[in-house]
């Protein structure tokens, strides 16, 4: 939305009723109106700035002057001129300046910035003799900045008033009647005899009953036109362009939108730049209601969609992920409901939203995309339906259904777990079955790689670290088991293990499966295995655990689009708690 103080910055170019393209083409002269003076003469010191690109960086500074001093100015005059659409504008900032001595008199070299860059003038040698050349008079008290008298007030007796701008803002839609939620362009043209330096919103405007959407303004500024409006030639510029969606059915009525203008000083005998307010008139709409369907989620325009699978095929216990794009031409903003997903065999995660989309004269175009995370459950060829989307066709006026193929993902067998001793194996085994949250082999941390050894060496090293395993493992197991089943918490050594693991994933140095499947591990080794149920004991600490173990399994099969660190760190401090409350 558009406040009132805000001012565009392609409008502030609009100097003269507007700049109409940035090339740099600027030019800065500077000018005297003689070169040869007298003491008692004054000399008039012109600077012009000409182009389509003349817009001032910053204000004008005088040179440095030699024998001279500023008696007026400056006054500044303007002049616009049109040529095949385009705008030109020739902009004089006028000083009088007066000599102090006879001799030699100088004006440096000025400096001008500009939009387009830094213009610069060459120096200007004067002549001064003594007395006067004649027609030079001196400043009197009372003279129009130094250049004399008023020629207006020895004519009409007083000083000339000034003259009422003609400029007019006018709203005009696209259309006059609409559906809802059908796009509709408003455009605010200004129409214009005056020279405009400043355009600003009076107040913000209302749109009560639309949904507004900003319409970039085109590349190189407003392009302005010669047009015949109210029996009178105008410049005209369109100013502001809003999309608009309207919400509901009925006449809806857009209130006045009220702009300031700054003019331009355009002559030397004006009083100085001033702003005027000029407001749009009201603007009514038809907007007719959409068809009440079942299941219809309101998107109104044209468009197509398409469903696809980032695999082809995947191992049991492994996540595809399936894409939903629809694309066109609309309200898409408006739809934020998904296609309903549910597959027997598979468990469905809520999906995540991906917008690419751009505000045009003719409404929003671009896509929406769905992104769901399925995760197989049984393995052979696992059918994905056609997926439908409901559309209102204003072209038509008519409800339109259209739907993406249908497609399959081949699931294989479980992909082989990871080699980390003969144990690890069952036990990983073991706890998925309890807790029904799968371990991914392939998604735990790498093993450090042991050095190349010969077979017998190997055989050897294997026989010592099955051994000591069996030994440390059971006797680890069956002091937890005890401990368990008396309602003990778990050894001092495996909590401060525990603590530590998930200190690491906290500070983030994990990725995003690593830390995910080194979370799970922690509270099985901790807690056990714990059942879909709440196994033998249930109660609020199993609920805790699998709550944080869903959490987990979410993160682990999550697509990566986007930055999961926070959320890593969130379930990391969860389960962490867990540990310290119950173990």
């Amino acid at each position: 939305m558009i406040r009132a103080a805000r001012t565009w910055g392609w409008a502030a170019a609009l100097v003269a009723a507007a700049a109409l393209a940035r090339a740099d083409d600027a030019t800065v002269r500077a000018e005297v109106d003689a070169t040869r003076i007298g003491v008692a003469d004054q000399v008039q010191l012109t600077v012009t700035i000409e182009g389509r690109s003349a817009e001032l960086a910053g204000d004008i500074a005088l040179p440095a002057l030699k024998n001279l001093r500023v008696v007026g100015g400056p006054s500044v005059s303007q002049q616009i001129s049109f040529v095949n659409g385009a705008m030109s504008q020739s902009r004089a900032y006028t000083y009088v300046l007066q000599p102090t001595a006879v001799g030699k008199a100088e004006i440096g070299a000025l400096q001008v910035k500009l939009a387009s860059g830094v213009k610069t003038t060459a120096p200007i040698s004067i002549d001064v003799v003594s007395g006067s050349l004649g027609g030079r008079p001196a400043r009197r008290p009372g003279d129009f900045e130094g250049l004399g008298e008023d020629p207006f007030e020895s004519f009409f007796g007083r000083r000339r008033p000034a003259a009422e701008p003609k400029l007019k803002v006018v709203a005009a839609a696209s259309r006059p009647k609409v559906h809802v939620g059908e796009p509709v362009l408003v455009t605010f043209f200004l129409y214009t005899q005056a020279s405009i330096t400043d355009i600003q919103l009076a107040d913000a405007p209302q749109f009560a009953g639309f949904w507004a959407e900003d319409v970039e303004a085109p590349k190189g500024g407003p392009r302005g036109e010669r047009v015949a409006f109210e029996g009178e030639s105008y410049a005209r510029f369109a100013i502001l362009r809003k999309v608009l969606f309207p919400t509901k059915a009925g006449r809806l009525t857009i209130p006045p939108v009220k702009f300031r203008f700054g003019l331009a000083r355009i002559s030397l005998f004006d009083a100085g730049p001033r702003a005027v307010e000029r407001a749009t008139e009201p603007l009514t709409l038809t907007v007719d209601a959409l068809p009440a369907e079942p299941g219809f989620a309101g998107a109104v325009g044209e468009f197509d969609v398409k469903a696809s699978l980032d695999r082809d095929t995947v191992a049991l216990g492994e996540a595809a992920t399936l894409r939903f794009t629809v694309r066109g031409s609309g309200n898409l903003k408006w739809v934020d409901r998904p296609p309903d997903l549910s597959l027997a065999g598979a468990k469905v995660y809520p999906p995540q939203t991906k917008s690419d989309l751009k505000v045009g004269p003719e409404g929003i175009t671009g896509s929406k995309t769905w992104e769901f995370v399925v995760v197989p459950e049984t393995s052979g060829a696992l059918s994905i339906p056609p997926l439908s989307f409901e559309y209102f066709a204003p072209s038509a006026g008519t409800l339109k259904r259209t739907q993406s193929a249908a497609l399959t993902l081949q699931v294989h067998g479980a992909a082989a777990p990871a080699a980390a001793g003969p144990a690890a194996a069952p036990a990983a085994a073991t706890a998925s079955r309890a807790t029904g949250l799968a371990l991914r082999s392939d998604l735990d941390p790498p093993g450090r790689r042991l050095p190349v050894l010969g077979p017998r060496s190997v055989l050897v090293t294997l026989g010592v670290l099955l051994a000591l395993h069996a030994v440390i493992g059971g006797a680890a197991r069956l002091s937890d088991r005890r401990r368990l089943a008396a309602g003990r918490p778990a050894s001092r050594q495996d909590v401060r293990g525990a603590l530590g693991d998930l200190e690491r994933v906290r500070r983030g140095r994990l990725g995003k499966e690593e830390a995910a499947a080194l979370i799970e591990r922690t509270l099985h080794g901790v807690f056990g295995a714990v059942t879909e149920n709440g196994g033998p004991r249930g109660g609020e600490r199993e609920q805790a655990i699998r709550d944080v173990l869903q959490q987990v399994q979410f993160i682990r099969y999550a697509p990566q689009l986007g930055d999961y660190s926070e959320a890593i760190r969130d379930v990391a401090t969860r389960a962490a708690d867990l540990v310290r409350k119950w173990a």
